[in-house]
Order: C-alpha cells, then sequence, then structure tokens
C-alpha cells in the first residue's frame, strides 16, 4: 500500500511537471512585432474602404444562437430571384471585402441576394478581435444567419474566401445544419495539411510552431485552458495598416480561432461530406496556394464539382476579378 501511495505521487508529480513543461513552451513562444510583420509582409492586397458607396447597404442585426446580436448586410437583388448567397470573408478582412461583388451579383446583374457578415473578433470595434468562443463559433453564426434570413423554396448558397472558405465548407460538410443548394470556394485554404497550400501559405502566415504543438498536446489530454493564446500572425501589408480601415484589421489568431477556420482534419477530407455542388475558383497567380494542384486536391476528395483558374489573377485579386464574376454568374445560374 505504500508502495502505490509513493507510485501515484510519482504520477501525480510527473503530470504537473509535463503541464509545466507544455506552459513553458507556450510563454516562450514570443508574438513577432507589429512592425516586423509589416516588414515580411509580401502578398498584395488591396486596401479596405469604409463602403461609403450609396450602394453599400447597412448594417442589420440577427440573434445568434448565444443570444449576441450580431451584424450583416443584405445586398437585396434587382430582380425576382429565390437565390440567396452567404458569404465568409477572408482572415485579417471584414464584410466588406465582398462590397465591389456583392453589389455586383445583386444589384448589376440582379441574380441572387447577398449575405455578408463580420466573423466575431474582426471589424471596427469587436469583443474580443482575433478570438471567439469555442471552435467552430464562426460556422454556427453563418447557419444561424441562414436561419434567420431565409424562407423554404429559397435556393441557399454558402462560400467564402481563403479561410473563410473553410468556415463555409465547415457548414456544408455537416449534414443537417442547413439545406443547401450549393458552395462556392474562392482561393480556398482549408486545412493545415491540404495539398494546394504553399509553405506558411507563401509567407502570408506566421505560425508559433512551439505553441501549436503544446496546444495540440494539451487538447489531446482533454485540457483548453490556453486556447485562448495567439498561434497564427498575418503579415498584413504596411499600406493596409495605414488605410481607412487600417484600424480595423485583424492580424492575430488565437488557437481556437484558427482552428475554426479550417476544416477538422488536417488534410481537409470533410469535403468528402458535402453532397452539394461546389465551385472554386483560384487565380493562376495566387500567392498563397499552388493553383495547379486546386483541381486534383479537390477532386480527390469529392468530385461534384468545379473549379475554375482565372489567368493572372493573385489571391486577394481573384475576389474582384470581372472573370470571377462571370464565372458565378453562370454557376449560379444551373442552380435556379
Amino acid at each position: 500500500m505504500k508502495a502505490l501511495g509513493w507510485f501515484s505521487l510519482a504520477l501525480v508529480a510527473i503530470v504537473f511537471f509535463g503541464m509545466f513543461a507544455v506552459q513553458s513552451l507556450i510563454a516562450m513562444s514570443r508574438l513577432r512585432e507589429p512592425a516586423d510583420l509589416r516588414r515580411a509582409a509580401a502578398i498584395e492586397m488591396p486596401v479596405p474602404t469604409a463602403g461609403e458607396n450609396a450602394s453599400i447597404p447597412g448594417v442589420e442585426n440577427f440573434e445568434a444562437r448565444d443570444r449576441s446580436l450580431l451584424g450583416f448586410r443584405h445586398y437585396r437583388s434587382t430582380q425576382p430571384t429565390r437565390i440567396k448567397v452567404y458569404l465568409v470573408h477572408a482572415e485579417t478582412w471584414g464584410d466588406l471585402q465582398f462590397s465591389a461583388l456583392a453589389t455586383a451579383i445583386a444589384t448589376r446583374l440582379g441574380v441572387a441576394d447577398v449575405f455578408t457578415f463580420d466573423m466575431r473578433g474582426h471589424g471596427q470595434n469587436p469583443l474580443h478581435r482575433g478570438d471567439v468562443a469555442y471552435v467552430g463559433q464562426p460556422t454556427d453564426d453563418l447557419a444561424d444567419l441562414i436561419r434567420a434570413t431565409s424562407a423554404q423554396g429559397d435556393v441557399i448558397v454558402i462560400g467564402g474566401h481563403s479561410t473563410g472558405a473553410a468556415v463555409a465548407a465547415r457548414l456544408a460538410a455537416a449534414p443537417g445544419q442547413a439545406k443547401l443548394s450549393g458552395l462556392l470556394l474562392l482561393a480556398p485554404v482549408l486545412s493545415p495539411d491540404f495539398a494546394t497550400n504553399k509553405p506558411d501559405l507563401g509567407g502570408w502566415a506566421s505560425p508559433l510552431r512551439w505553441r501549436i504543438a503544446a496546444l495540440k498536446l494539451q487538447n489531446m489530454l482533454g485540457i483548453h485552458w490556453s486556447d485562448q493564446e495567439v498561434t497564427v500572425q498575418y503579415a498584413v501589408p504596411k499600406a493596409v495598416w495605414e488605410g481607412p480601415l487600417g484600424y480595423s484589421v485583424t492580424s492575430d489568431y488565437t488557437w481556437r480561432f484558427t482552428r475554426s477556420l479550417q476544416l477538422p482534419s488536417a488534410d481537409g477530407s470533410e469535403l468528402a461530406n458535402v453532397r452539394v455542388p461546389y465551385l472554386a475558383v483560384v487565380g493562376s497567380d495566387d500567392e498563397v496556394i499552388d493553383a495547379d494542384k486546386l483541381d486534383p486536391a479537390m477532386k480527390s476528395f469529392n468530385k461534384r464539382g468545379d473549379v475554375a483558374v482565372v489567368p493572372q489573377e493573385t489571391h486577394f485579386g481573384i475576389v474582384n476579378s470581372q472573370q470571377t464574376l462571370a464565372i458565378i454568374q453562370n454557376w449560379l445560374s444551373k442552380l435556379r
């Protein structure tokens, strides 16, 4: 009995020492300084503006499942349509990223109503920038927005750009969450080990690898007390920081938010669960993902969709490309 007592004490000591070592790894992994990140920025990004165009709708509110009131914009179609498109913005941005594309789809072409929203932790005045309450909350918010703004008989299409595409794909891969008709993926960054990813996303992402390793170990043991720690930073250009909406940029993401911006499996295998047609669009000059690998990577898991490569377009340029708009218009017309 005495030996068993000593063994128990030794086991407890080992566990505590292990947890101390893991916490030390998290603490020792220091964030990069903002000035250093700006100097390292190599990805072209349009400078976001305040969206003063009269065609950009004001912010409305919907109630999420945790009873939070979240903002969204509704770009109303100029023509009668049953199609409703819900778009999730990329990392670092806000919903105004889609102002030109949403206006073109709804107003100029009149092919669909378009809805955009700021993910929690983003926009001009978030409660906790770059953080969420739990893994998957952005996808839950997307589902709640759809429930609040759609009706029976609507043709519902969800989509997003970059990691925003992963937020939409998480919903499309979860049967029963929403009745969907299509999935739109613009330059998708779907998972950490997805076959299209360039190393560190072409220098766009700066992951804190020791922190990530430590947090993975903690989560495997069922421990989540450090999930609010920042694990990825993005090298946003100086011109964006100094632009009219620079104060709203979100460059640092916590562990739980980073995991929310990707499919659950590291290789993105949940794409096999998507039961609706998808359209993936990428620029041939994308700095973040390898455009040539997107079609085989998508088709390796799911053959229910199409992949289009737009010549001479970049990772962020793809959103406002007129060729992208034409491709989307043609695809939406088939979903009527």
